[in-house]
Formats: C-alpha cells, structure tokens, sequence
C-alpha cells in the first residue's frame, strides 16, 4: 500500500513513507529528484531533506553526491508466495518505475477503500510494454503476483489484448485499443484536441507540431484527432506536423533538430506526455529558443509538478477528485464482484490557460 505522510511527526512520518515505497517496489535502484519527492509527499524542502538524512543515517540510501540521485540499498521484500483471496491485493501494472504524482493522487481514493477492505495496491513495472508478444512474460507475471483485481496504466495494445483474453478482473486507466473489450476510465481528450487547435489558430499558428510516443497510445490518437478537426474546421490551410518519441531525451532532441531546420517549422508544439516536457524546455533553453517568442509550448496531460513552473504552463486538467472516484468504484466492483457493473467513464479535462502560447511569430 502506497501511503501519503501524516502530519504529526512529519519527518519521521516521511521517512517511513519512503521505506514503505522502497520495499513495495515503487521506488527502485534510485530515488528520484527531491523537486519530485517534494510533489509526491507534499512536503517542503527542509522536512524532506530531514527525512533522506534519516534514510541515509539507517542505510536505506547511499549518501548524496552532487549532480547524482541517491542510490537505494535496501531491496524491496519479497511478497508471501500464498495470500488468502480475500486478502489478495489490486495491482496496478505500469511502464514507469516510479509514478507521477498525479498518477498517485489518481489511485488515492482506490487506495483508501481497499485499505478498508483488508487489502493494499501494489505497483508492478515490468519491462514489457515495447513487447509485440508479450504473452509468455504476462502469464508469468500474473503467476508471481496473484492479485484480486488488476488496473493498465500507459498500456499497450498486445498487453490489453492478453487481459482481455485472459478474463482477468481488469481496468484500463486509459482507453482501450480498438476491439478491446474492457471497461475503462478515460480523459476525454478529442475535445480538449479541438479546443487546443482552435486556440492556437486563434494565435496565428498554421504549423502546429505533435510530439507522441512511437508506440501510438489511444490518448494521443484523440488528441491528434480533435487537432485535426480543428484544422479542418479553421479551413485557412493550418497543418499538423507529428514526431515521434522513442522513450528517450535524444530522440526528443533529435526531432527538435530536424523540425526547426525545415523551411516551414511548426510555431507551436503540443506534448502528448508530461515526459516530453523538460527535454523539450531544456532543448530550447539550449538553442536559445524563447517560450512563446519563437515558439508555443502546450503539454495536454496535467502533473503535480506543474505548480513548480515560471511562467505558468499551459495544459489540460482533469476533475482529479472526479476520477479519482470513478476509478475507486469501479476496482472495489472488481474485487467484490468481479466484474465492472458501472458503465466506462470518460472524464472532461478542462484548460488550464498560462503563459506559454503566444501569437505566431513572423518566418523568413
């Protein structure tokens, strides 16, 4: 079970939270930036920095090195290889190793009422998700972690495939693929696509660049359908230009290099992920590219970290407390009955304007 910090002793309180994580296999090999960890507890600088002096004091993680993250010693504890099935724990299967934090707050409410019931969520990452077949790996890792209920997050298509077929007690925290047949809580993201489209026409924006994932998420085909449709509906010849994210900094890089040497650059980037954004704000800062000035910056998913930024960022938010419920209830009806009974939800995301669109600036 992934626990936030209670208030009361609230260095001491964080250090366990962060052991609690350690040995659950959230937080693996190393610990991430304290800019993150602060967002993740909801905790200030000095209580955190308290807290990884705890943690290093009792050997948990190796000391602090400048310009390096703190390596974690301790090994996650191995799980009990028999569980009861009332106590069988939900778990929730995703590419990351260590979740963002609006992912966190997401699976608050979930967490909270199986606590209630005697039961935790685990966090399982395995290395699968760029798998075509990743059918051998799944069988096994449903065998090692026998779980009540199982939530996909940031899932691929042969991954959704196999649940499907398995009839495995599972949601999607996402969309489904095309003839995936489970249920799902989802953002509406084909309207936010066409809202964001329009705006940035609005600005003077004819060439419009998409970052995605080369392994095309549904999230992101919504997206680049209601940019689309925005297009089409301005009618004043505005093009979408797609590159593709190999899960890596450079190949972000890379695809900032050629687009700004074509002779029609795009004048504003959309991100389809919030991992896209400090290698693209990085990349800029290092070609002397000004945010809007020479180029909007739009990032579609919301995180916690977003507070963080100066000037304000714009993106797209979701009704986090609304979510939040709509996947609790839909994973305790997994667990009580096996089954989802509620209809598959789709939650509205609304913008969350800031300072990084400005007008088109004027090309050679």
């Amino acid at each position: 079970m992934i626990q936030l910090p209670k208030r009361n002793s609230l260095v001491h309180e964080t250090a366990a939270t962060l052991k609690q994580w350690i040995t659950a296999g959230v937080l693996q090999d190393v610990l991430p930036g304290e800019l993150d960890l602060k967002a993740r507890l909801r905790v200030g600088r000095d209580t955190l920095r308290l807290a990884l002096e705890l943690l290093t004091n009792e050997q948990w993680v190796e000391p602090s090195t400048q310009g390096r993250k703190r390596r974690i010693r301790v090994q996650k504890f191995p799980q009990p290889k028999h569980q009861a099935g009332s106590e069988l724990p939900v778990t929730f299967l995703s590419p990351y190793r260590v979740q963002q934090g609006q992912t966190v707050l997401e699976m608050e409410h979930t967490e909270k009422r199986l606590v209630e019931l005697g039961r935790n969520l685990q966090y399982v990452s395995p290395d699968i998700f760029h798998l075509k077949h990743p059918e051998h790996q799944l069988k096994n890792l449903v065998g090692t972690h026998p779980s009540s209920a199982w939530v996909l997050y940031a899932s691929s298509n042969p991954v959704q495939e196999w649940f499907a077929k398995q009839g495995l007690p599972t949601l999607i925290h996402g969309w489904p693929y095309q003839d995936v047949n489970l249920p799902y809580v989802a953002k509406d993201w084909d309207p936010a696509g066409f809202h964001l489209g329009l705006n940035l026409i609005r600005h003077g924006h004819r060439r419009i660049g998409m970052f995605e994932y080369k392994e095309r998420g549904v999230g992101a085909m919504l997206i680049e359908s209601g940019l689309r449709r925005a297009i089409e509906t301005a009618g004043n010849g505005a093009k979408l230009l797609m590159f593709k994210d190999e899960r890596t900094a450079e190949s972000i890089a890379r695809a900032y290099e050629a687009a700004f040497k074509l002779r029609k650059r795009p004048t504003a980037m959309v991100l389809t992920s919030s991992n896209h954004l400090l290698t693209s704000f990085s990349w800029m800062v290092s070609k002397g590219i000004r945010v809007p000035g020479d180029v909007s910056l739009v990032v579609m998913p919301n995180d916690t970290w977003y507070s963080e930024f100066y000037p304000a960022l714009c993106h797209y938010r979701p009704n986090t407390n609304a979510f939040s419920h709509g996947i609790a209830d839909r994973v305790l009806e997994l667990v009580e009955h096996g089954r989802v009974i509620r209809k598959s939800l789709a939650v509205p995301v609304e913008y969350a304007p800031g300072a990084t669109i400005g007008p088109a600036p004027m090309l050679a």
